[in-house]
This record gives C-alpha cells, structure tokens and sequence, in this order.
C-alpha cells in the first residue's frame, strides 16, 4: 500500500530531488505546525535515513527545532522570522496598506495585520486613525499571544493537540488587573470565539483599551493573519467597537484575496 499523503503537501516533481523534498518539508511544517521524522516519511513518501538527515539538516540551519520534552520538531525563530519578512514585504508592496488605510478611516482608529511570530503576536503593518490620541502599534513590535484579540485568534483556530500544549503552560502572569490567566477560563473564551468568528479584549493587554480582531484566511481555511482593531475605551466601548466586525470581515476577504 502506498504512504499516505496529505492533500496539498507533496514533493514537487518539478525541481530536483533534494530540494523538492526539503521545501516539502518545511511546507508541511508550516501546515500541521509539528512533524516528526515518521511522519515526514508518511506524508511524504521519503525514505527514512532521507528524512532523519533532511530533518537534521534544516535543524542545523535554524529552520527546525525540537519541541521540548517530546519527539517532534517545530518550526525555528529563523523559519517564522522569514515568513514575517516575506509577510511585511507583501504589505508593504501590495493593496493591503491601501485596505488597512481605508479600514482605520471608516473606524477612526489603528487597524493592523499581525502574525505569530513563535510564542508571541507580531504587527507586519499598521494604519492610523485620524482620532486623537491614537494608538500605534509599529511594524516589527511583539505582544502576548493569551490577551490580546489578534493572538486569541491564532489561538482559537489551532489544533486540539497544539491548543492543550499550550493551555498547559498556564495559568500565565497578568499583564493587567483585567488579564485572563486562567487556562480553564481561557478555553471556554476560545470556544466562543471560534463559534463567533471574532475576538474581542477589554483593558486585557492595556487598561483602559479594548480591540476585536478577526482571522485571515487562506483558499484552504488556514489563517494566515489576524486583521485588529485598537481604541481607547473612553472613545471606543466595546459594544460600539463590536459593530464595525462586519467592517473588518470585509476588508479580511479582500486581504485573502491579495495573497
């Protein structure tokens, strides 16, 4: 019987052997977000002593590393800093500025596009609303992934498996008196947000600022990017906020659309 194989992830017939089977690698690292070397060999069809030294490989280059306490291998600061890169460089050339800058005018508020980035949410781009005293979230800076929306996104469209990993490294330190540290606590709230297609955050991150998010995604159903919202409370309540997540579903398609 032949080795099974995931749809979409398969090694290219039409470069050669070796490289088509190291870009299969990573690509399938980037889908399922750990991979062991049997699976590589399942998914893939490669051979086994090709797949324990391809494996080894990017590992040794810092595309790959070992998860901690288990047999698997993930995907290295170097491999998600490179994805950032390639991300920021397609905002940065592409209509996505022109659907962040059109979103912050409608809302009057920062709007951005973030991604993970290893255990943390990175902003790529940002827009400004033309509001007094507002919020900026640059390119390159790094927040919390458990409170903030843009990261309960991510968090909320993971696997069952990498979503328990996580949970078990809580509770976590609160960042604000507002801070949802309880992993219990923090499950149902994922649950809710998968369900809803949204997230939302009051004072969690920051006192005093709320923020929604909604997901990116991809032709596949992946997400790729989380597109956000941030206010001040005093100028923004939540319940206000909350009416312009059609506004950010939209312009989340049109943002697919231009990967």
């Amino acid at each position: 019987m032949p080795p099974a194989r995931r749809p979409g992830v398969t090694v290219s017939p039409d470069v050669p052997a070796p490289i088509g089977r190291m870009l299969a690698i990573v690509e399938l690292v980037a889908v399922t977000g750990t991979i062991s070397v049997a699976q590589v060999v399942e998914t893939l069809g490669i051979p086994r002593p090709t797949a324990h030294r391809m494996v080894a490989m990017l590992e040794a280059v810092g595309y790959l590393q070992k998860l901690p306490g288990r047999t698997g291998y993930g995907p290295a600061p170097k491999l998600v800093s490179l994805a950032s890169d390639i991300m920021a460089s397609t905002v940065v050339y592409s209509a996505l500025n022109t659907t962040l800058t059109e979103l912050a005018a409608r809302i009057g508020e920062t709007c951005s596009l973030a991604m993970l980035s290893g255990g943390d949410v990175e902003y790529i781009a940002s827009a400004f609303g033309g509001s007094p005293l507002t919020l900026q979230f640059q390119a390159g800076q790094k927040t919390p992934i458990h409170c903030t929306s843009s990261g309960r996104i991510f968090l909320a469209n993971l696997s069952d498996e990498r979503l328990e990993t996580f949970l078990a490294s809580g509770p976590w330190q609160p960042v604000t008196p507002q801070t949802l540290t309880d992993p219990r606590k923090l499950r149902e709230e994922l649950k809710v947000i998968r369900e809803q297609g949204y997230a939302l955050n009051d004072s969690e991150f920051i006192v005093g600022v709320v923020g929604a998010a909604v997901p990116v995604r991809n032709t596949e159903d992946r997400v790729l990017a989380a597109l956000t919202v941030s206010a001040p409370k005093s100028r923004m309540p939540l319940d206000k906020l909350k009416t312009f997540i059609p506004a950010l579903k939209s312009a989340a398609a049109r943002i697919a659309r231009s990967l």
